[in-house]
């Protein structure tokens, strides 16, 4: 078992369990200050446990797996979706010395693009691992200017802990959902909430420029 399925396991079983028990204490947003920018972020507490917890919940090792959502930069510099499929319990993504973000499309450029400045949510460390949540648009998606355009320097693994979120790429979106895993390879993107409920995620960022 490689060591990001191991610690994709060991975390489901923690969270699961212990997530659980603060739903009984504490209702999913109920108590918890939402703040009022597009994205808040911080420890994981009782609230994100337990979020996090149904998300973990239904990434079940004996069942037909999970949805596994990969990004990718074409040769054009270009986000785009490279894979979107169910995925069973096992390796989820790997990465190398030779491929920092793992394998892109047989013709997408083996590079890290420069992020974006200011730089959003990148870790000033080589890893970080955190707990966001990304508050409802204020209005409809604008498809030929999105808000919050940005690329990190950064191998990301986010889990979608509630509802649903579209994530918009340079060519096209996708729509998550609670459970699904996405692989964000160095991608220009932004975030959409289109729903009237803050969605959480998980996300585990490593720093490869």
């Amino acid at each position: 078992m490689s060591n990001l399925a191991r610690t994709l396991s060991e975390a489901r079983e923690v969270l699961v369990a212990f997530g659980r028990r603060a739903l009984l204490r504490r209702s999913l947003w109920g108590g918890a200050a939402v703040a009022s920018s597009i994205v808040t972020a911080g420890p994981l507490g009782l609230t994100q446990l337990a979020v996090a917890a149904e998300a973990m919940a239904l990434i079940d090792p004996k069942g037909d797996g999970f949805r596994r959502v990969v990004t990718s930069n074409n040769s054009k510099g270009k986000s785009y979706v490279l894979k979107d499929e169910k995925v069973k319990y096992g390796e989820v993504w790997r990465s190398s010395a030779d491929q920092r973000l793992g394998a892109g499309g047989p013709t997408d450029p083996n590079k890290v693009l420069p992020d974006t400045r200011p730089a959003t949510g990148q870790p000033a460390a080589e890893t970080r691992f955190y707990y966001t949540a990304i508050q409802p648009a204020k209005g409809p998606l604008n498809r030929s200017n999105p808000e919050g355009m940005h690329r990190t320097s950064t191998l990301s693994y986010v889990l979608i802990a509630n509802g649903e979120l579209i994530v918009v790429l340079d060519e096209g979106e996708v729509t998550l959902k609670t459970g699904d895993l996405l692989v964000m390879r160095n991608a220009m993107h932004a975030w959409h909430n289109p729903t009237s409920t803050p969605v959480g995620m998980l996300i585990a960022q490593y720093l490869v420029s």
